[in-house]
């Protein structure tokens, strides 16, 4: 009997984990914000790293629900910038700011080489975790792109079923990138893929005065433990 139970704990624990509360993970050196472009809707997200992990997620999720998890002061701000959102307004600057993976958040474990994801649909809580995946980069020798100030070079990769365009600053040596990008010998400040069906784009870089690595779980709830294949089922 005991045997019985001790197994079923297991299942239980294997199916839906541990509640995780935020907590940081590592002091992060390089900070990124992307504009991001997709289908109807704009969003913006952070890039952050440290020296053995980063993380990517939306900005304006992240503020809504640290906004709605302060006190009844700032949620109601963040209620009203909810409602005052207007899905079918032609201005795009009116429309809610979510892109399709504003609800993910991505993290990479740099020393272990895996890769994982917690999503927040309404009430369906789920992650899943796969190895950091790699992309085999064309670059585009004697082409050239200014942005922030700094010289980038252009390559190109067909990855999870999309042709991605890329630009990439050898100024800053880290091989990382928006989304789950990365592999070249700089970090990248803009990509596209499919004809900018979607787009980020580098509005800024910092290495000073950033907040660490954290992971994020503002209503310490369990997450569903699935697989990639499954997920986007």
């Amino acid at each position: 009997m005991k045997r019985t139970k001790m197994l079923l704990f297991a299942l239980t624990v294997w199916a839906y984990g541990f509640a995780q509360e935020t907590h940081v993970i590592e002091p992060a050196i390089l900070e990124v914000r992307y504009d991001c472009w997709q289908a109807e809707h704009d969003d913006s997200y952070i890039l952050r790293t440290g020296k053995t992990s980063c993380q990517f997620f939306s900005y304006f999720r992240y503020r809504t629900d640290s906004l709605h998890n302060t006190n009844d002061a700032t949620r109601q701000i963040a209620l009203q910038e909810f409602f005052d959102s207007n899905d079918r307004s032609e201005d795009r600057s009116k429309r809610l700011k979510a892109s399709t993976i504003g609800r993910e958040w991505l993290y990479q474990d740099i020393t272990t080489g895996r890769l994982s994801l917690y999503s927040n649909y309404a009430s369906d809580r789920q992650c899943y975790e796969e190895g950091i995946p790699t992309q085999e980069w064309i670059v585009v020798k004697d082409s050239t792109m200014e942005i922030l100030g700094m010289t980038c070079n252009y390559a190109t990769t067909t990855f999870r079923g999309r042709e991605w365009k890329v630009w990439y600053t050898e100024e800053i040596p880290v091989s990382l990138g928006p989304w789950k990008l990365h592999g070249l010998p700089g970090l990248i400040l803009k990509a596209t893929a499919d004809d900018d069906f979607i787009k980020f784009t580098a509005i800024s870089v910092k290495t000073d005065g950033i907040n660490p690595v954290t992971f994020y779980n503002w209503d310490n709830e369990s997450h569903y433990k699935t697989t990639r294949e499954k997920f986007l089922t």
